[in-house]
């Protein structure tokens, strides 16, 4: 009699329950964080709130730092926010049309991520190191988005280009998005417009509808 063939336990529907797990203990954390602060959490409360054991979730996260780690990953991977859509608009103003648009998502998405990355780096190496590369990723996004600009000719003149990409570093980050919703009550809707009408003056020197800013 032929043997039986071993049952595969790497069937996509396993891996898929798997994932499911992953993400619900990645949106329990979330959840967790957001209301009772990243400091008070531990690992049995992520895991009561995810109903998972405390087991399952050490097997996908050795700690809460993992899971920070995790949740910056998963921004910033998403193909909603990726700078590639910025990158392959041919028109400049286009690209600033949707590089504040996908800004602004990123930083209602982030406010989080960055309140805790900012206040516990420096008393987690882990976290210290997933902060410094969230920075990083955040530089290396603007300048590929100036940088795509640049190449369509499109950067006022007089403007160069590591000026351009330092104060879009700087006003596209989470603090300026705080600053404006949280202390200044505006809506996201506003910030983007607000953000986009700023991109197409400094760096391509015209109006939001694409025409020339005249000298005063």
């Amino acid at each position: 009699m032929p043997a039986r063939p071993e049952r595969s336990y790497n069937s996509p529907l396993r891996e898929e329950q798997a994932n499911a797990t992953r993400r619900r203990i990645l949106a329990a954390a979330e959840e967790l964080f957001a209301g009772q602060g990243f400091a008070v959490v531990t690992m049995p409360r992520i895991a009561r709130h995810a109903g998972v054991s405390l087991a399952t979730v050490y097997l996908y996260f050795p700690g809460k730092a993992a899971i920070v780690e995790a949740l910056a990953e998963e921004l910033v991977t998403a193909p909603e926010l990726s700078v590639e859509q910025v990158e392959r608009a041919t028109d400049a103003v286009h690209q600033l049309r949707l590089g504040a648009g996908v800004i602004r998502r990123l930083n209602e998405r982030s406010w989080l991520l960055t309140d805790i990355l900012r206040s516990a780096h420096g008393t987690d190496e882990r976290l210290a190191r997933a902060w410094a590369r969230w920075q990083q990723r955040h530089l290396d996004a603007i300048r590929r988005a100036v940088e795509a600009v640049q190449a369509r000719a499109a950067l006022r003149p007089g403007l160069a280009l590591e000026e351009a990409i330092d104060a879009f570093y700087a006003l596209a980050g989470t603090e300026v998005y705080r600053t404006l919703i949280g202390d200044r009550g505006w809506s996201a809707e506003r910030y983007e417009r607000w953000l986009f009408g700023l991109g197409c003056r400094e760096l391509l020197g015209v109006s939001p509808d694409g025409s020339p800013i005249t000298p005063r």
